[in-house]
């Protein structure tokens, strides 16, 4: 999935990608990523909205209810916790390595 979002991110095609990026490049993409989170555009927007959407609604919330956070208010946002050795093999699986 990681290629797909990063061709459109970068405006080509996959195909387009793996002919014009070295594995060593799209290894440092990757660390990239998990150093500052989703490279998906669209995704950024959802948490800015998210963002704007929990501040009103926790604004008007009662005060023994719970409190909402930006990821309540987007519509794909999953957290998926990894050990290194488990980020290890999505790479692997990722760039075809056995």
């Amino acid at each position: 999935m990681f290629m797909f979002t990063l061709a459109a991110e970068l405006k080509m095609t996959v195909a387009e990608l793996g002919n014009r990026m070295s594995s060593i490049e799209l290894q440092e993409w990757i660390a990239y990523q998990s150093i500052t989170g989703c490279l998906d555009s669209r995704q950024r927007g959802d948490l800015g909205a998210g963002i704007v959407a929990s501040t009103v609604a926790n604004a008007h919330r009662s005060s023994n209810s719970k409190s909402f956070s930006p990821h309540d208010f987007m519509p794909y946002f999953e957290v998926t916790k990894q050990t290194p050795q488990q980020a290890l093999e999505k790479i692997k699986r990722q760039m075809g390595v056995k």
